[in-house]
């Protein structure tokens, strides 16, 4: 039988973030996961190329995410990024702006039909999206509706540096990896044996069957 050639994966991100100053009204105070994607950019070679935006309604999601219209697939230098990185508020199934909630629905619609094309997979940066039950049904509709390879995500409420620190060995892991979805169980494996607070964090992957 003859093997599948291993595949590395494009040295690209694409981050979408909530405004989080806003959500206490600092309009000084606007920290962010971009300086930390961008230290990890430097660690790799080719360096990893970020896309960032910030996001707070649903019609902003839906510019950028949308199939064949959004931005990000009209961008050639964009279309083929393998993660989408989702860093908000949440709660099970949802992920919160500053602005308003994104339910289910929203989520599912809004990255609807994207593995199809080349693999790819969503990480929630967020609390709590993959919790429970609740958690895991969204994984299940999420993976069936978008197609993409896999989600990530917690299962509780995360601290900022904690789940920060999760976030950038698994990707640092997932890219460096001659064949990262091959093997993108042993990755998230290797994150949870050698990391204490991705355990306690409850990080969990979820991959089509």
């Amino acid at each position: 039988m003859r093997r599948a050639k291993r595949k590395s994966a494009p040295r690209k991100l694409v981050c979408l973030e909530t405004y989080w100053g806003d959500h206490q009204a600092r309009a000084f105070r606007a920290p962010s996961v971009l300086p930390f994607f961008e230290g990890l950019a430097r660690q790799l070679d080719p360096p990893l190329a970020i896309a960032h935006r910030h996001i707070g309604t649903v019609s902003q999601l839906a510019a950028y995410t949308r199939r064949r219209e959004g931005m990000l697939w009209r961008d050639p230098e964009a279309f083929d990024a393998p993660v989408y990185y989702l860093s908000f508020h949440g709660s099970p199934g949802r992920i919160h702006t500053a602005l308003t909630r994104l339910g289910p629905a929203t989520l599912c619609k809004a990255f609807a039909g994207w593995g199809e094309s080349y693999d790819n997979l969503v990480y929630f940066g967020a609390c709590s999206v993959l919790a429970g039950k609740r958690g895991e049904r969204f994984a299940a509709r999420f993976l069936k509706e978008s197609r993409c390879r896999a989600v990530l995500g917690y299962a509780e409420d995360v601290d900022w540096m904690e789940s920060m620190l999760t976030d950038l060995l698994f990707l640092r892991r997932f890219y460096a990896d001659r064949d990262p979805w091959g093997n993108l169980p042993a990755i998230h494996a290797s994150v949870l044996e050698d990391f204490a607070p991705a355990r306690r964090l409850g990080l969990r992957l979820f991959r089509q069957d």
